[in-house]
Order: structure tokens, then C-alpha cells, then sequence
């Protein structure tokens, strides 16, 4: 890889939701929604019945985004590698066929595309459609299970004609730390979230960590409930690319919990003694979390660049000049990019608290995200290790990272799905 960098609140509110989705399962949804399905839908379910292979219904509400980000890039990951799967079932995928990614799936053997038009559709009306009719279009079609790929799920699924849910559980960022959240975005995740993750089938969590959190919150039984890595993604720099040993790289830190105005307090300490190290941030704000105007205010510093969002090959870029990417966040689920950082020879700072440690390795640097003077110690630890033991970290970091694989965890669903059928 590292040659491959060379070359190239409230309760009424509450209460209101609750009412909503309870009005809109006893009744008219399908009228009010217009979903465009092709006629004769449940007759093929019908025939499908009949075939020897069964049916495994997918989620793919997230081909609504033109530019993923995090889980929703994960889930097209996880979608494409269980399309390429030798599985034993065939696969009906709900999504918006006119993304790119999507097109890729169709044609391939044993998988049908059904087209939704999440891109065309609001929010709201997209997770109605998650709420209320994409369980009954799965069953009418001879589904034997459906799956969501990130959090969410139906609620009522006793009206469901209980086709059995299986969902991936990112973590559970939005129940403990409330007030990191838009009101609107929290209460509708409290109230359709947590009861669909007791009500599920099987819950698959992306850590040991968020399994540990999920049954020890939730009050899951152990034994529906599965560890199920996410996968490393195949990047690639379009150019060459030099590492610069001065700069820190952060990735979508714009969420509160992702501690960044904390991380530009350890690089101010950090320049009194180093003044050319720099900080490049990758992302964009995120309209669903608050705190944008402290963030805004702490970026408003000259040796801080603001990439926005970038695609998959200028990230691979940035993964190549970067000495090291720093992610001291209070919370993760997984923490894609420390092992997207390692597999290009970066080294990685993080946080000592969640799921971090378990992502980051015996090749991670780790600080406490509640202090600035740890994080600064930690980025100095970094930036200056040289000779044998830089090359020894860039040499782990690597080979931790390789240990996770989007072919292997779509093996795994593979294996989960089809035990869930039997």
C-alpha cells in the first residue's frame, strides 16, 4: 500500500411519533406513500416460493445520498460484497437504481433489484416506507428475511406478518448522549430505533464493544445477538503522493462526539514546540447533530485546511501525505478510518475509551480524549518516532488492518441468514 502511495425534546414530541407511526400501521399508508412497484410483485413472490433457493430482502435506503459518508458508505461495502457472494439464497434489494452503485448490483446471479426512489422521496417519507411497506413488499415477494444495514428497523414488526429482521447496530450514540442530536432526528431514533432492536430477529454489532453495550442496555439475550466486523475498503491514490511529516489528519470529525474542537486545542499546544505541524480535516457538517458553532469557531485557525467532502480516491490521497490521523472521539462504534489510515503505513492517535482500542490495535497510540495535554503527547509521540520503530509501527498498523475484510463479513452474513432460515 505504501508503494501504492508512491505511484499513483421533549415527550410530546415524542409521543406525537409514537402516534404517528401507530396511526400509519393500523392504516392508509400504502395509498398515502404511492410507492411505484411493479404490478404483479406478489405473484412472483408467489412462484418464488416454489424454488428450491430462498430469499433473503435487503435494505438499501442509503443509495438515497449522493455523497456517503461512514455507515452509509459501510453498508454499500457490506451490500456489493454479499451481491459477489457464494450465498445459498438469492437476494431482492430495495434501492434507488439510478445510483451508480446499484447498477452495479443489478444483473449480477441471483439478485433482483427493486426500485425505490429514496433519492427522489424526503426523509420522512423514506423511513416511513421503513417503517411501514418494505415488510410487506419483502413478504408479498417470498422473502424469508429482511435486512436493515444501519440501526434501524420496524417497530410493529408483530404487523409485519412476522418476516423476520435482522439489523446492524452501529451504536447507540443517540440513547446515551442525547444531546449531541437535532431534536426531531433524536426523538424519531428513540422511538423507532429502540423498540425495532428489541423486537428484531437478530441484532449484528460492528464491535465487541457495541455487542457489550447493546445487551447491556437493550436487555438483548446474548443469543441473538452477533459481532460481525465491517470490512476495509480497497482504495486507491489517483497520483503520487509524498508523506508530509508535519501533518495530522482528521476524518469526518464534525459530530460532537468526535471531540475536534479538542483536537485543535492539542495541536495549539503542540505547535508551541513543533510550529509546522498542520491539521487537514476531511468531511462536511452533518445537519442531523448540534454543535456546529463551537466547531466553526474552533476551525477559524490559519493552520487548519478544510477539505470538505472528497471522493474515495482523493481520500486514499490524503491517507498517503498523512503522518499521522487522529481520532480522539468519547464514542465510536468502529472507527473506519484508523484502519483505512494504518493500511497506508499512517500512524494513528485515539481515544483509550469504546470501541477504539479494539479497532486501533496493538499499533495505536492511545490518548484520553478528555485532555487536551494527552492528546498533544500523543501526536508528539507520532510525529517524531523515526528509524526502526516508525517502520515497525507502519508494519503492524498494516497487518492489523488487513484482518478486516468486507469479503469475510459478508461470509459471515451469509452464514447468519442462512442459519436464520433453517
Amino acid at each position: 500500500m505504501a508503494k501504492q502511495c508512491r505511484q499513483a425534546d421533549g415527550r410530546g414530541q415524542a409521543c406525537a411519533v409514537a402516534h404517528l407511526v401507530g396511526h400509519l400501521v393500523a392504516g392508509a399508508v400504502a395509498g398515502a406513500l404511492h410507492i411505484p412497484y411493479p404490478r404483479g410483485l406478489r405473484e412472483r413472490g408467489d412462484r418464488m416460493q416454489t424454488e428450491k433457493r430462498e430469499l433473503v430482502a435487503l435494505n438499501g435506503r442509503f443509495t438515497a445520498v449522493d455523497q456517503p459518508t461512514g455507515v452509509q458508505a459501510a453498508a454499500g461495502e457490506l451490500f456489493t460484497q454479499l451481491v459477489l457472494a457464494d450465498r445459498p439464497f438469492d437476494l431482492l434489494i430495495y434501492a434507488d437504481s439510478t445510483a451508480g452503485v446499484v447498477r452495479e448490483w443489478a444483473g449480477a446471479p441471483g439478485v433482483r433489484i427493486e426500485h425505490v426512489p429514496f433519492r427522489s422521496w424526503g426523509r420522512a417519507r423514506a423511513q416511513l416506507h421503513e417503517q411501514i411497506v418494505i415488510s410487506r413488499r419483502a413478504r408479498q415477494a417470498g422473502a424469508r428475511l429482511l435486512y436493515h444495514p444501519i440501526n434501524t428497523c420496524p417497530r410493529y414488526q408483530g404487523h409485519q406478518g412476522h418476516l423476520p429482521q435482522v439489523v446492524t447496530l452501529h451504536d447507540l450514540n443517540f440513547h446515551h448522549n442525547p444531546q449531541w442530536y437535532g431534536r426531531s432526528f433524536r426523538t424519531w431514533l428513540e422511538h423507532t430505533t429502540i423498540p425495532g432492536l428489541s423486537r428484531a430477529a437478530h441484532v449484528v454489532c460492528i464491535s465487541d464493544h457495541v455487542v457489550g453495550d447493546a445487551i447491556r442496555t437493550l436487555e438483548l439475550d446474548p443469543g441473538r445477538v452477533s459481532r460481525i466486523y465491517d470490512g476495509l475498503r480497497r482504495l486507491s491514490p489517483g497520483r503520487e503522493v509524498a508523506r508530509d511529516r508535519d501533518l495530522v489528519l482528521a476524518v469526518n470529525p464534525f459530530q460532537p462526539h468526535k471531540n475536534l474542537p479538542r483536537l485543535i486545542e492539542a495541536m495549539s499546544i503542540l505547535r508551541k514546540e513543533r510550529p509546522s505541524v498542520r491539521l487537514r480535516v476531511v468531511g462536511r457538517a452533518q445537519e442531523n447533530f448540534r454543535g456546529h458553532e463551537k466547531i466553526a469557531d474552533a476551525l477559524a485557525v490559519e493552520w487548519v485546511h478544510l477539505t470538505g467532502y472528497i471522493d474515495e480516491t482523493q481520500l486514499a490521497e490524503e491517507y498517503c501525505a498523512a503522518s499521522v490521523l487522529c481520532m480522539p472521539s468519547f464514542e465510536e462504534g468502529f472507527g473506519m478510518p484508523l484502519i483505512e489510515a494504518m493500511s497506508f503505513g499512517a500512524s494513528v492517535v485515539t481515544s483509550n475509551l469504546s470501541c477504539l482500542p479494539e479497532t486501533a490495535g496493538p499499533a495505536g497510540i492511545l490518548i484520553d480524549p478528555h485532555s487536551a495535554q494527552s492528546i498533544a503527547d500523543g501526536l508528539r509521540t507520532a510525529l517524531t518516532e523515526s528509524g526502526a520503530g516508525r517502520e515497525a509501527r507502519e508494519e503492524a498498523g498494516r497487518a492489523h488492518a488487513a484482518r478486516f475484510s468486507w469479503a469475510t463479513a459478508a461470509a459471515e452474513y451469509t452464514e447468519l441468514f442462512s442459519r436464520l432460515m433453517r
